[in-house]
């Protein structure tokens, strides 16, 4: 039986003396944030379904990096995984900005339930794709996946309303805890699945997962339906339709035109017209949100002008360049294996354990920040240090050669740590920095702004790595070939080989060798001016961190400063 009202509160707990976070707050002299809470077994059972459907939810992401080429090529259209990440990175773009605000006043609950059930059909559609043949299916169901990802999501702040302040930054981890279960096996077991010709269990299998999440949230999880206080007509009356409308029209033709930049000339129509009507309806969304009246927008101007934005605009744009630096290392340590380590990822299985150092060390940064957040405390000092460092070590990544593999296995791990005791903190502070009435408006926002920064990152790192490789390989293959004894009538010849099969049974050992080794240094150009872009993005990352406010004062043992916050928590679970 759910519990349905505040009359069922005064239910006797088995040991008088305890605590329960679920309860209404005893009358006694200690204030509630003095009281040590205590948060049951049941409250930690919904804690992990949030968690699953939070992490479940990306598992197509590092799969179809993984393998998305060899599937493209496999179904005989080699281009089409172009489209297979960013069809969810910006449906999650979208569906965060739309589900965040709306949460505030139609309740959590059937964000959360619908968009696990969204994701468990995404799934299936996507491995459905092998049957058919058809690569766009997986396009689609990347779509789909990423829509419903991003209300499975909003689980990063209805998680942590469950639990006092001081765990804030706990709750946002098991949050993401799934997530780096997926970032260190999703690979893995996405290359073993495709050379075993059974990829599709590795979108059918988290598709099965996800359904026991959505299950588990269906039954368990009872959070008031309207926690704005609302009946269901006037709340519909409140929510910003137009608003929705402009940021959709806005922000979806200008991750469309990101994308197409990287394909197509800068200059294409393709690129433009998607920049141009994308970024008037943005114009369009933003006089909306601060003239246009609406009784509850999207992103309400106060909360990016509060405290001269250091409450919430300071860790939001922190978290989203932050966030640039997974994409960025994903983009430079693949490259870095197969070109330099592998043997152009001949040796799949070395390669498949290469994969294995930057999922263990974001596991090991968000260990960290479990087991010593709460210790070193200076939360603000805490997000400095850690962000500088993701910037430090994910710049020197860009010294890669192909002799020291070693060298870059310890700035990827370093980098990739602190990004992972970093990016909670930057969630953490934007939480805590908005009321608790607009802690959906505050998600929904800076994962909005999360996802699009990696949009715009992806395509970015990629356009300069291919550009820089294409400007270099001629430059240093052909005067390497010509020493190696090429010759010079045959030398578009030999840049036309390079990659191809063609490239050994064309031309001598000599000339094979001294290009080979001419194309690697031709990436390593590739990979230190990707380094660099990311360095000049971090160090605007390191500001926005020192601007932030400390949290200290907030870190209590109170589950809320909020009454509605208190009857989700009361609510939250059946009896």
């Amino acid at each position: 039986m759910a519990i349905t009202g505040v009359e069922q509160e005064s239910k006797v707990l088995a040991n008088p003396t305890e605590k329960d976070v679920e309860s209404s707050t005893p009358q006694s002299t200690p204030a509630p944030s003095e009281l040590e809470p205590v948060v049951t077994f049941k409250t930690w059972i919904v804690v992990c379904f949030l968690s699953f459907g939070y992490g479940l939810c990306f598992w197509p992401v590092p799969t179809a990096a993984a393998v998305g080429t060899l599937v493209s090529a496999d179904f005989g259209q080699p281009n089409a995984y172009v489209w297979f990440v960013p069809a969810w990175t910006i449906s999650v773009t979208v569906s965060f900005m739309i589900g965040g605000a709306n949460t505030d006043i139609l309740g959590r609950r059937w964000f959360l339930v619908g968009g696990n059930l969204l994701c468990v059909v995404g799934h299936l559609i996507a491995g459905a794709s092998k049957q058919t043949g058809n690569p766009n299916m997986i396009t689609a169901g990347m779509a789909l996946t990423g829509f419903g990802g991003g209300f499975c999501q909003m689980a990063a702040f209805a998680l942590p309303e469950l639990l006092p302040n001081k765990w804030r930054h706990i709750g946002i981890i098991i949050a993401d805890g799934t997530v780096y279960f997926t970032i260190l096996i999703a690979p893995i077991t996405a290359r073993y699945s495709y050379e075993f010709n059974n990829w599709e269990w590795n979108l059918y299998a988290p598709g099965i997962f996800q359904f026991i999440s959505f299950l588990g949230l269906l039954f368990l999880y009872f959070p008031p339906a309207h926690p704005a206080g609302l009946p269901l007509m006037q709340a519909l009356k409140k929510i910003d339709y137009l608003g929705i409308f402009f940021f959709t029209a806005g922000c979806v033709p200008v991750l469309i035109g990101i994308v197409w930049a990287g394909i197509y000339a800068s200059s294409s129509a393709y690129v433009v017209a998607s920049l141009v009507v994308g970024f008037a309806f943005l114009i369009a969304f933003g006089l909306w949100e601060t003239y246009g009246g609406t009784p509850h927008p999207l992103a309400p101007t106060r909360i990016f002008a509060a405290s001269w934005g250091r409450d919430f605009t300071a860790p939001a744009l922190a978290l989203s360049i932050t966030n640039m630096f997974y994409y960025s290392s994903s983009i430079l340590w693949p490259t870095m294996t197969t070109v330099f380590y592998t043997n152009g990822g001949a040796d799949w299985v070395y390669a498949t354990v290469l994969t294995l150092p930057q999922g263990v060390a974001i596991c090991s940064g968000a260990l960290g920040l479990f087991l010593f957040g709460s210790k070193i405390r200076h939360w603000r000092w805490q997000l400095v240090v850690s962000t500088f460092i993701v910037v430090l070590f994910g710049a020197l990544l860009g010294l890669a050669t192909p002799y020291n593999m070693g060298t870059m296995v310890a700035f990827l791990f370093i980098s990739q740590t602190a990004f992972a005791w970093s990016v909670p903190l930057s969630i953490m502070l934007s939480q805590l920095g908005v009321q608790h009435k607009d802690l959906g408006i505050s998600g929904g926002i800076s994962g909005s702004l999360r996802f699009a920064g990696s949009a715009v990152a992806t395509t970015v790192y990629q356009t300069i790595f291919n550009n820089e490789v294409t400007k270099w390989t001629p430059k240093l293959v052909v005067p390497a070939a010509l020493k190696a004894g090429l010759d010079q009538s045959q030398t578009t010849e030999l840049l036309s080989a390079l990659g191809t099969s063609k490239l050994a049974t064309s031309f001598s050992p000599a000339v094979v060798a001294a290009a080979s080794e001419a194309l690697k240094q031709a990436y390593c150009k590739g990979i230190f001016l990707v380094a660099m872009s990311s360095m000049g993005f971090g160090i605007v990352a390191i500001i926005a961190c020192l601007l932030c406010k400390d949290v200290e004062s907030k870190m209590t043992n109170t589950v809320s400063d909020d009454p509605v916050a208190a009857l989700i928590v009361r609510c939250v679970l059946t009896l």
